[in-house]
């Protein structure tokens, strides 16, 4: 039995793992043991651990390791904390290989605790590019790291060999978000009633979620025009989730606060997968700069405005309308247009199709994990085309 330990540290990444989590404890092969940490752990943010524990994730191991403080300094500090804890909990389990996706400070602790305590490590969505966020160098840290690579897309693949990644260890399996808008279940009416609080149902449903940029200009974290936005467009209605924990997170939170009393808005911490994903099925648009509107909302066609830089140097559908906070009601008229409506049922992803969690869990069966020696670096000038 191979001995794999997945790390979720927010509700955002967990709704990706979740189906490769469960194909993984279904299978013969595997010992699980998914550790969970940062927002999951927190009340502000919505105890999102319960949500593991709801879908049938088993063998959780909780990592605690978030301080209270989101400013810069408090984010540094718990990604020092955070590796103590994952090199105490990692030590406890004899792991053959941690299961890491992306790029959060958290799964950058974590990736560090497996390296220097020689567990491998397989990653998914290396390779990518997000020039607005400090998540950026993250990520192609967590790949040089990492042995084996599950990018999304065959850009991404061969931006892994740029960085010395040997092809032998790099699998194309497209982008886990799509295969649960293919076989993930749909939140309950009930549940879906419990947050769509709004006076009108029969206005057309905004899918709000806006993020601290952590790499760029202070003035993207001033999300007073969108606000004001938000208030002004009462025609609409406005589902609002909890940015994460980085940065000007806290302050942005107050900011949509002040709107949660509004007939047109609701504001909730965390939707869950399940639940975000129902209600991005039947919204009219997606806004912020969540990776979520540029990756998943294709697939459902629906219009994603794209602001700032945060998701930039990312492959976007012709469903994402790029623009700066102060372009956002331009954007919106344009989005809403029935001309850019129907010029989304077109559309194509460039994530995938789906079946990504399959094949994840086949190569991995695969694999001998025990086998995986350090690599040469790749050198090849077929990688820079």
């Amino acid at each position: 039995m191979k001995k794999i330990g997945i790390v979720t540290g927010t509700r955002a990444d967990f709704g990706l793992l979740c189906r490769t989590i469960l194909l993984l404890q279904s299978h013969g092969d595997f010992d699980t043991y998914t550790f969970a940490c940062g927002t999951h752990l927190s009340p502000e943010y919505g105890l999102t651990i319960d949500e593991l524990r709801d879908s049938g994730v088993e063998n959780i191991v909780t990592v605690e390791m978030l301080l209270s403080s989101a400013s810069k300094v408090g984010v540094a500090k718990s990604t020092g904390l955070a590796t103590i804890s994952f090199a105490d909990a990692f030590s406890q389990h004899n792991l053959d290989c941690i299961l890491l996706l992306g790029d959060r400070f958290e799964t950058f602790a974590a990736a560090q605790a497996a390296l220097f305590l020689g567990v491998p490590i397989a990653h998914i969505h290396g390779g990518e590019v997000t020039e607005g966020a400090f998540d950026d160098a993250l990520r192609h840290s967590i790949s040089k790291m990492a042995d084996i690579h599950f990018p999304a897309a065959q850009v991404f693949a061969r931006r892994l060999m740029q960085l010395g990644e040997q092809p032998s260890r790099i699998f194309v399996v497209g982008a886990p978000g799509i295969d649960n808008i293919m076989s993930a279940p749909r939140a309950s009416q009930q549940q879906l009633d419990a947050v769509l609080t709004f006076a009108d149902h029969t206005a057309p449903l905004v899918l709000v979620t806006y993020h601290p940029v952590t790499r760029g200009t202070s003035a993207e974290n001033d999300i007073t025009a969108l606000v004001d936005v938000v208030k002004e467009r009462t025609d609409l209605n406005f589902m609002i989730t909890y940015p994460n924990a980085d940065g000007e997170g806290a302050e942005m939170i107050a900011q949509w606060q002040t709107l949660s009393a509004l007939p047109h808005v609701s504001v909730c911490p965390s939707l869950g997968f399940k639940r975000y994903l129902s209600v991005m099925e039947r919204a009219s648009c997606v806004l912020g700069n969540s990776s979520s509107g540029v990756i998943e909302a294709p697939s459902f066609k629906v219009p994603t405005i794209n602001i700032g830089t945060r998701q930039q140097g990312r492959p976007k559908s012709c469903t994402v309308i790029d623009c700066q906070l102060s372009e956002v009601r331009s954007a919106l008229n344009k989005a809403l247009s029935p001309e850019f409506v129907m010029s989304c049922q077109s559309a194509e992803n460039p994530y995938g199709s789906g079946n990504t969690a399959k094949k994840i869990v086949s190569i991995l069966a695969d694999i001998d994990l025990q086998q995986l020696q350090p690599q040469p670096f790749y050198q090849s000038e077929n990688a820079y085309e």
